[in-house]
C-alpha cells in the first residue's frame, strides 16, 4: 500500500463524497480518475477535430474518400479502409487517444423514421 498526503480538509472532503455516493474512497477516487482521463482524451479528440477542419481544403482535398488518423496535430495516416486504418493505429498508439474521421470531415447521420398509417 502506498500512502498519499493531503490536507486534512482535503480527506474530510473526499471522504464525505465518498460516503454520499456509498463508495470507499479508493473506488471513489478511481472513479473520479476514470471520468477525468475521460473527459481529457474527449478534449484533446475535439482539439484534434478542430485543427483537422480549419486546415485549407486543398490540404484536406488531397485525402478524400479517405479516413484519417491525427495525433498531436499531425496527420499520422490515412486509409480507405476504416477498420485497417483502426488497426494500425491501436497496434501503434494503444489506448492513446486517436481522431480517426473521414477526411471531409464529421458524416451526418440521417434517421428515417416509418410510419405506419392505417386506413
Amino acid at each position: 500500500m502506498t500512502v498519499l498526503q493531503v490536507s486534512s480538509e482535503l480527506a474530510q472532503t473526499i471522504q464525505s463524497e465518498a460516503s454520499t455516493r456509498g463508495l470507499t474512497v479508493e473506488d471513489f477516487l478511481q472513479a473520479v480518475m476514470r471520468r477525468e482521463n475521460t473527459l481529457s482524451a474527449r478534449h484533446k479528440i475535439e482539439r484534434e477535430q478542430e485543427w483537422w477542419l480549419n486546415l485549407p481544403l486543398n490540404e484536406r482535398a488531397k485525402y478524400e474518400s479517405e479516413f484519417i488518423a491525427v495525433h498531436n496535430r499531425q496527420l499520422i495516416d490515412h486509409d480507405t479502409d476504416e477498420i485497417a486504418l483502426h488497426k494500425r493505429i491501436r497496434a501503434r498508439y494503444g489506448k492513446t487517444p486517436i481522431l480517426i474521421l473521414p477526411a471531409q470531415g464529421p458524416r451526418e447521420i440521417h434517421i428515417f423514421s416509418l410510419r405506419l398509417v392505417r386506413e
